[in-house]
């Protein structure tokens, strides 16, 4: 009886520092948490683009290396569900992570005026058409997701061969899907990027300077 006493006046000893220690580290209820760094708020909203943009890069790039490997361009119907899968989400995600674009100013009919969109920059001719950072993003995010269903779509039986019932072995695809995934991912990369609503320009010395999107700021 008095070694079970002793073990636990031990543990009581043991679990009094601990907790203590954690109540410093975390708060007690009720304790405000301490404020995040000032400033950083911009920061962490571009390092979210950045992490959306390469969970974009990733799955794709996963896609045309094992096409590249498969014996006839197609990768299983497995892995084509879950990259296709993975690039819509992860497109998703990278739309939603950009700020919201201002709306694009209006194309006026020859001879007739034309009222600027509410928000437009001022001294911005509201005739001037242009496509807005947000609406490109949009274009190559569709695109993408276009060629990647065409690279992972399964292969098309062949028609059987004249005078037989055996289908022909297909020709193996031409590389143009694959291609067209790995360049429909550097126009998103670049349309996000040369946007520069969400991203800093890069400053890197010896780079040549980058133009900037119509419309956009930052």
């Amino acid at each position: 009886m008095r070694s079970t006493q002793t073990r636990v006046a031990r543990l009581a000893a043991l679990a009094v520092p601990a907790a203590l220690g954690l109540t410093l580290l975390t708060g007690a209820p009720g304790m405000a948490r301490p404020a995040a760094a000032p400033g950083l708020d911009n920061a962490a909203q571009q390092a979210g683009v950045l992490g959306a943009l390469a969970g974009v890069t990733q799955p794709a790039t996963e896609l045309v290396t094992l096409a590249a490997k498969a014996p006839d361009g197609k990768v299983s119907e497995a892995d084509a569900t879950r990259l296709r899968s993975a690039v819509a989400a992860a497109i998703d995600k990278l739309q939603a992570a950009l700020p919201a674009a201002a709306p694009a100013a209006p194309v006026a009919a020859p001879g007739l005026p034309v009222t600027p969109p509410v928000g437009a920059p001022a001294g911005v001719p509201a005739s001037r058409a242009q496509a807005a950072p947000a609406d490109l993003v949009a274009t190559a995010a569709a695109n993408l997701r276009k060629s990647v269903d065409e690279l992972a779509a399964p292969a098309a039986a062949a028609p059987p061969a004249v005078g037989t019932t055996a289908p022909v072995q297909a020709p193996a695809p031409a590389a143009a899907p694959a291609e067209q995934v790995v360049k429909d991912t550097v126009n998103l990369v670049a349309a996000t990027v040369l946007g520069n609503t969400a991203l800093p320009a890069p400053d890197l010395a010896g780079l040549p300077k980058l133009p900037a999107l119509p419309g956009a700021t930052g």
